[in-house]
């Protein structure tokens, strides 16, 4: 939009654009929920959903919403840089109330991808009743996964998608996830910005 007595500059452009993304984004901090939620929000990337910082016995854990009885699991580990191997002793515990976990499997170490292979961790289970899905590590380390599926007995619906998600712990790679964020910097969108600013650099240089 033109001004009347106002010079349209390539740098009144630019300060333009970037009063723009202040206004259209502004960043969310991490929460051990917002963070937790990457790893169940359907986004495999082939790094990490999730990360939680390097403590004894970490964990992350979603809220399938209600008592449900969990035939299989299905892990995503990161494939960015041999940091995988991490994962390699993950428990998975049940809860019906949050408060109180049972064990109900514990990898052998096998080392397992996802993204990469379309090899993900596939986790038979005896159809227990669980409302707290937990993944958890012996020892002290980092705890970081591309994305967790939870299976009801008999369903190929993914019932872990989309619900309430916390971690035991946040770290210097924890990130706020939501569905509002893509929108704005998803890729898609920071291209569409780009070719636009684009444009309005050429506007500037014309009206020069």
């Amino acid at each position: 939009v033109s001004l009347p007595g106002v010079a349209l500059t390539r740098e009144a452009v630019e300060a333009d654009w970037a009063r723009q993304a202040t206004v259209r984004f502004v960043a969310r901090e991490a929460t051990l929920e917002t963070d937790a939620e990457g790893g169940c929000d359907g986004v495999i990337s082939g790094t990490w959903g999730f990360h939680t910082a390097c403590e004894p016995m970490p964990w992350w854990q979603v809220d399938l919403g209600g008592s449900v009885a969990v035939g299989r699991l299905r892990i995503y580990n990161r494939c960015d840089g041999g940091m995988e191997a991490r994962a390699a002793r993950l428990r998975i515990l049940f809860s019906e109330d949050g408060v109180a976990f049972r064990q109900v499997y514990e990898h052998d170490g096998t080392p397992f991808l996802g993204k990469t292979d379309n090899r993900p961790l596939e986790i038979a289970l005896p159809g227990e009743a669980a409302r707290f899905v937990r993944i958890q590590l012996p020892g002290t380390e980092y705890l970081h996964l591309d994305e967790v599926e939870v299976y009801a007995a008999g369903s190929e619906e993914n019932g872990a998608r989309g619900k309430r998600a916390t971690q035991s712990s946040l770290s210097a790679w924890s990130v706020a996830h939501g569905p509002g964020d893509g929108a704005v910097m998803g890729l898609d969108a920071l291209v569409r910005r780009g070719r636009a600013l684009l444009e309005d650099l050429r506007g500037a240089g014309r009206a020069g």
